[in-house]
């Protein structure tokens, strides 16, 4: 007989219909390869007369999320509602009831992760969230478990779907964003509302998590620099690709002497990287540590179905023990981890792409070349380009390429250039990035 896990799901939009339809349809084909009967016992949901994509058993389904906290044969809750302060509520309420918790929700665990690890352990019991980090990639265990002989020098991630779609077909189409989104919408990569996503805050979520894991250091949310992808236009992307290089919104940790850098930012890489032929929807994360060197994990990130199988493979660790075992022994969460230090904002030192719109009269591109030289930054390249038809407006681009410049140097430049009266419209800037220098152990 196969040991009974009773499950009860709270939350049941794209990711939790897609769990329903797993546990129901192959209920009996994850017996046969775990040895476990995953029973659904609940199904907590806002509206029970609500149309859904799959069909639901009417006596599993309620509005009443204290049926599955309350039943004693029910033994792991997955709160999959997304939000913060309602699902932190469940959550601390379900391990006092002695369940233990999946979750896929990135936000409660970027800004309050700490206090529910807690939580869980003084309850004795433990919270899995593979799926809050790159859908359905098996990521946060490989860095928790398979790299743990590492330490972990740099992550570079494209963490959201929505906005690598968008710029591919920008790119790829020579699209203006807005258009890129209606398509990204109409396919059903980009919510109604999508600002969370192309203003970099679910990126910086997810970097959050990650980076407290990889560093071994309780990153703060806060301290994130993050920059969404909505002023980039279509010139800058086939400006960068002329230049050799592919513009992604990328989340990074990088570990330095005098403190972690964590940014979110569109950011130009080389063709040459792996991460540049990533498109569409589609993540990718490039983790590099001392010894393995760089590994780099790619796969959907997001969708119902790749979700559930993030959440599905966590009810399994959970019902086998191994989650437990991992939770109570491994020193790599918030609640376990000292702070990160942070380097001093402005120091990073890169190349920098900056498109200037000047008015078409003489004497703008010398203007520009002046404000960089009194900024003691060197030019690598200046070009004038003709306006893009999806980009509108009546400034002419001018493309600029700097060697490599302290951040808040260049800043600091942009702000001058910024008060010139030639100057129409906001100076863009986006750093380089090339591949990471990996250790000399690795």
């Amino acid at each position: 007989m196969a040991d009974k896990i009773g499950i009860g799901i709270i939350g049941c939009g794209a990711v939790g219909s897609a769990v329903v339809r797993i546990l129901l349809e192959q209920g009996r084909s994850l017996t046969a390869r775990t040895g476990l009967d995953l029973e659904l016992r609940h199904v907590i949901v806002q509206d029970t007369h609500k149309e859904r994509p799959v069909d639901i058993p009417k006596d599993i389904l309620s509005n009443d999320p204290a049926q599955p906290l309350a039943d004693p044969d029910t033994h792991i809750i997955l709160e999959l509602i997304g939000g913060v302060d309602t699902p932190m509520d469940l959550i601390l309420e379900a391990l006092r009831c002695g369940k233990d918790v999946v979750t896929a929700n990135k936000a409660l665990l970027a800004l309050r992760g700490g206090p529910i690890f807690a939580a869980a352990r003084e309850a004795g019991r433990c919270i899995a969230f593979e799926a809050a980090v790159g859908g359905g990639i098996p990521l946060i265990e490989s860095v928790r478990r398979g790299l743990i002989a590492n330490e972990i020098d740099a992550v570079y991630g494209i963490l959201n779907g929505t906005c690598n779609y968008i710029l591919t077909r920008m790119l790829e189409s020579e699209v203006s964003y807005s258009d890129a989104l209606a398509e990204a919408q109409q396919l059903g990569y980009a919510e109604a509302d999508p600002t969370l996503d192309v203003d970099g805050t679910d990126s910086a979520h997810k970097l959050a998590i990650l980076a407290s894991i990889a560093m071994r250091k309780t990153c703060d949310y806060d301290r994130i620099s993050v920059r969404g992808i909505t002023d980039l236009e279509v010139t800058d992307l086939l400006a960068g690709d002329e230049l050799g290089y592919v513009c992604k919104l990328l989340a990074i940790a990088q570990k330095h002497d005098n403190g972690l850098d964590l940014t979110v930012h569109p950011t130009f890489i080389r063709k040459s990287h792996p991460l540049a032929s990533v498109a569409g929807p589609f993540n990718a994360v490039s983790v590099y540590g001392h010894a393995v060197g760089h590994t780099l994990f790619y796969g959907r990130g997001a969708g119902g179905m790749p979700t559930a199988s993030a959440v599905i493979a966590d009810v399994m660790e959970v019902a086998t023990g191994n989650a437990a075992r991992t939770f109570s022994q491994l020193t790599r969460l918030a609640d376990r981890t000292d702070a990160a230090t942070y380097r001093p904002s402005g120091e990073n030192e890169t190349a920098f792409y900056l498109r200037v719109g000047l008015e078409d009269r003489p004497g703008g591109m010398a203007r520009i070349a002046t404000v960089l030289g009194d900024h003691g930054i060197s030019i690598a390249s200046l070009v004038q380009h003709e306006p893009h038809q999806a980009s509108g407006g009546d400034a002419v681009p001018v493309v600029v390429t700097t060697r490599e410049s302290k951040d808040s140097t260049v800043q600091a430049a942009i702000k001058a250039m910024s008060e010139l009266d030639a100057v129409i419209g906001q100076v863009i800037c986006i750093p380089t990035l090339d591949e990471h220098v990996e250790s000399s152990h690795a």
